[in-house]
């Protein structure tokens, strides 16, 4: 009975060693994401132990993924797609690997609510996991709505919402996409910031030209064209404008040194960072 125990202590020992040569970590881009958005993450494994290690996903018994459980009661979600989730790499001692993945190519994430997700690393049939971390999916506030429709094809109906939502105490602009009756859902765009005193302005042409224009800030519009068929969507053009009439109003203020209102730091953002 005592050599048993010195043999379960002495495993236990060599489980606890191994699970020391990875430090591992996966970071959310943000703590919410309106839904249809892509969910980026970050991914990093830190080799702490002596050899070289040869990561090869989907080769062998190599396996370097993220699991994601959705809801209280941990609900694993299953994989949407066989494809790995990183190419082969190479991990020398000390080193670290680190990447950055939209995960809802990988796992269905549209659907309102809390998921938790973890990085999990599969190396010489030990397996080493990364704490979990928390992201909140939502619909978004509603702002406007309006609906596309296509003459090659008179069943099918695109339906475009404009959402808001605090991001990093800052209001943003989001335009969901979502197709009738196939329920496709395309990815969410992220227009920008977004001054919610402000309308903003949904054109949809009969050629598949979605035009958004709305104000960021009391000087600036963000002005979004979108070109919209059967089969695509994507982004034509993104353009960040200035007011001509209170842009023009506050260079006279400052020439006469009057008090011009400080638009703080998202004001001074470079216009290319909001997206």
């Amino acid at each position: 009975m005592v050599k048993l125990l010195a043999i379960f202590i002495s495993g236990a020992a060599v489980l606890t060693s191994a699970a020391a040569q990875f430090q591992m970590s996966l970071t959310p881009a943000y703590n919410v994401f309106v839904s249809g958005e892509s969910v980026i993450v970050q991914l990093e494994l830190k080799n702490d132990g002596r050899d070289t290690v040869k990561v090869n996903p989907g080769d062998g018994n190599d396996k370097f993924l993220v699991e994601i459980m959705y809801g209280e009661r941990y609900n694993e979600l299953k994989l949407l797609t066989g494809v790995p989730f990183c190419k082969p790499f190479e991990l020398k001692s000390g080193a670290t690997f680190a990447t950055k993945l939209e995960i809802d190519k990988w796992y269905p994430l549209a659907k309102p609510g809390q998921y938790f997700a973890q990085l999990v690393f599969v190396h010489d049939n030990v397996r080493y996991e990364s704490s979990k971390k928390s992201f909140d999916v939502v619909t978004g506030m509603p702002v406007k709505e309006g609906i596309q429709m296509f003459v090659s094809d008179q069943h099918l109906k695109r339906i475009f919402k404009l959402v808001h939502w605090d991001r990093n105490r800052s209001q943003r602009l989001f335009l969901k996409i979502e197709d009738e009756p196939t329920g496709v859902i395309w990815d969410t765009i992220d227009l920008g910031q977004y001054l919610k005193s402000s309308d903003p302005k949904l054109d949809i042409a009969l050629n598949g030209e979605v035009t958004v224009v709305h104000r960021a800030t009391q000087d600036a519009f963000f002005w979004t064209v979108i070109w919209s068929l059967p089969n695509s969507v994507e982004i034509a053009d993104r353009n960040r404008l200035l007011d001509p009439e209170v842009s023009a109003s506050q260079r006279v203020r400052a020439l006469y040194g009057e008090g011009v209102e400080e638009t703080g730091a998202e004001g001074k953002t470079s216009w290319w960072k909001f997206w």
